[in-house]
């Protein structure tokens, strides 16, 4: 599979805006079904966690995975062609400045310190750091990223589908189906060709 990028900036720049916008309806389910599948190193919990600050207020994640009977928090940042494709790729700490809402804030804290900030998911949950999801990475940009914030671990879209495709996971190829058909049966009925 080719750098997933390309596919988005192949063509005029209206193109990659509404691919990468049909992309992020659906890419944090790629993450689940990778999760789900038996050979990913990670299960994933069916709840989302949601971190408390210390005005108990509640600040929801994407996803709780679990490995070896630990857990992690885990926030995906998947943006494709936002600021003409610089946050697309990781390579430094500076693309994680722009974002700047409390439920990232604590997301860092965790990842420093898995026991500074309450965590649920249904029941209280006892974290052991925090993976961070982001769409694509250079080795350097994971390095350089984990060692300064402390992420146990950081996965990536572009690999998790990667490893999708190499694994011939049908629930991720019957989600693309479906998703292929759905969008083919929209564009022709707006054309007005019966269904």
């Amino acid at each position: 599979m080719k750098d997933l990028a390309e596919i988005f900036k192949d063509g005029p720049h209206e193109k990659g805006s509404f691919l990468s916008r049909v992309f992020g309806i659906f890419n944090e389910e790629i993450i689940r079904i990778w999760a789900r599948d038996c050979r990913s190193p990670y299960n994933i919990h069916e709840k989302r966690p949601t971190l408390y600050d210390l005005d108990n207020k509640p600040h929801t994640l994407d996803f709780l995975f679990e490995k070896d009977g630990k857990f992690y928090v885990s926030e995906m940042k998947c943006e494709i062609q936002y600021n003409n494709y610089r946050y697309w790729r990781l390579e430094s700490s500076k693309q994680l400045e722009h974002h700047k809402k409390n439920a990232f804030k604590l997301f860092l804290k965790i990842a420093k310190d898995p026991m500074a900030v309450p965590v649920k998911a249904g029941d209280a949950v006892v974290t052991s750091g925090a993976i961070l999801v982001w769409g694509a990475a250079y080795d350097h940009g994971i390095k350089s990223v984990s060692e300064e914030f402390g992420f146990s671990d950081i996965l990536t879209v572009e690999n998790c589908m990667r490893d999708l495709v190499q694994w011939s996971n049908t629930e991720y190829i019957d989600l693309l189906e479906a998703y292929e058909s759905w969008c083919g049966a929209l564009f022709n009925a707006l054309k007005g060709h019966p269904a």
